[in-house]
């Protein structure tokens, strides 16, 4: 890889300080550990090559309209005092903005590669934790864009707005939006407030109980200390409407077909190298509407409701599969009775001491066979300069779970991206064969 320095971009004005919400601190605090690393990657690749004037033009946009892209988390003095967004001292694109040449046959196999090689390295002190890279010298003589952030910064819907809003401008002034779902204080309801504490108590103590007891058997490795991050990442595609259809005729959604396609890939792949995972465990968050409560200066953070639940293996037939899944997902999440406890981790973690917090979340994270993420785009197509995106693919860090599937969609297609941690999967290969097979095979039933 060449790097070739930016020029150096003028001011920006500043924003003013931001508390950092719950969810946002707990993310950071996992980054700044040596267990976990957990960025975001936006991969696109264009139609055409992608000026470099283009690309600064497009970073200058986005910006001037997202303060949390030119601020930093300073922690308080005290423990109990709460850490802030601050501005970047002298912010400049040119240190967030780098141009890569890269070289090989395979054009979406090396920017893979690249983008996860790029996303082990930590992000400097005293700068807002991201950074984007123009990757040229691919084959058919396109241009490729890594977009590496902090999951501090934003969650994926978060991040899907952004992009959201800079295809908008110039076009039209405001988008329709899908009503977001529940927040967590509409999940509880109003009515009868005493005995649905009672309610959601027990529901707690019930789901503290069973966490614990999954803690003590979980499928991976609890990480240890690490002084490097390596992934590897599998990509395809697959038409949106093949998947709706599988869905519907199942009484599902899209996310519960991509959740029973990689549970049944995972299971084959068990099967092959004889583990014993007759009942696998899923990690998946739904977003939601973000919170008018909190003081929030910068449209990004993290919204987002953990849903986990077990799956029994075993069942041929794609259909039940899927049924199954969304029962399972109405039982832990739409019945109003979930407990979020990825809540309560983000409101009670800043108070205990990093030895002790990370290897704990962690050894939670790891009790689960595999996360999965679904984010819904967009059917216009995005243009950054001149260059259209042609596919666009969203990678969602793995923790404590080695194997996360993230699904983007984009136009009439669903992108979806295997992301492998390959210290603990021994053929991160032969898994994404399995997870493949089992989506052609869900989508013909």
């Amino acid at each position: 890889m060449r790097f070739r320095s930016p020029p150096r971009s003028g001011p920006s004005p500043r924003p003013g300080p931001e508390p950092v919400s719950p969810r946002d601190h707990l993310t950071w605090r996992v980054e700044g550990g040596t267990r976990a690393h957990p960025v975001i990657l936006i991969i696109m690749f264009f139609d055409r090559p992608l000026t470099w004037d283009a690309f600064v033009a497009w970073h200058e946009d986005i910006c001037a309209t997202t303060p949390r892209m030119r601020a930093f988390v300073r922690t308080g003095r005290r423990f109990w005092h709460r850490p802030c967004w601050v501005p970047e001292t002298d912010f400049s694109l040119e240190r967030h903005l780098s141009h890569l040449t890269v070289h090989g046959n395979d054009t979406r196999r090396v920017v893979l590669d690249a983008a996860a090689a790029l996303s082990e390295a930590s992000f400097p002190p005293g700068r807002s934790p991201w950074h984007g890279y123009l990757l040229d010298g691919l084959t058919d003589g396109s241009s490729a864009y890594v977009l590496k952030v902090s999951h501090s910064i934003a969650d994926g819907m978060r991040l899907r707005q952004m992009f959201l809003r800079q295809a908008d401008r110039g076009q039209q002034s405001r988008r329709p939006q899908r009503a977001a779902p529940a927040t967590e204080a509409q999940l509880g309801g109003t009515d009868n407030e005493a005995g649905r504490f009672g309610h959601r108590l027990r529901n707690g103590i019930h789901f503290a109980a069973e966490a614990i007891n999954d803690m003590r058997e979980s499928p991976y490795p609890v990480p240890e200390r690490q002084t490097r991050f390596s992934r590897t990442y599998f990509a395809c595609r697959i038409p949106t409407a093949s998947l709706r259809k599988t869905a519907s005729a199942a009484g599902g959604t899209i996310h519960d077909t991509l959740v029973a396609a990689v549970a049944d890939g995972l299971h084959t792949y068990h099967l092959a190298h004889r583990v014993e995972r007759p009942l696998l465990r899923v990690f998946s968050p739904f977003a939601l509407a973000a919170d008018s409560s909190h003081r929030q200066t910068s449209p990004m953070g993290n919204f987002w409701f953990i849903v986990r639940f077990s799956l029994a293996m075993g069942d041929p037939d794609p259909r039940r599969q899927i049924a199954a899944v969304r029962k399972a997902v109405t039982r832990t999440y739409l019945d109003q009775d979930a407990t979020d406890w990825m809540g309560a981790v983000a409101r009670f973690g800043p108070y205990l001491p990093m030895r002790l917090f990370e290897p704990a979340f962690l050894r939670l994270c790891a009790s689960h066979d595999f996360g999965v993420s679904n984010i819904p785009g967009t059917r216009t197509p995005l243009v950054v300069g001149d260059a259209e995106v042609v596919e666009v693919y969203g990678v969602a860090p793995v923790m404590g779970f080695s194997v996360t599937t993230t699904l983007l969609s984009y136009r009439d297609q669903c992108h979806i991206i295997l992301n492998v941690d390959p210290e603990v999967i021994s053929d991160p290969a032969d898994l994404y064969r399995c997870i493949e097979e089992s989506l052609k095979k869900i989508i013909r039933a």
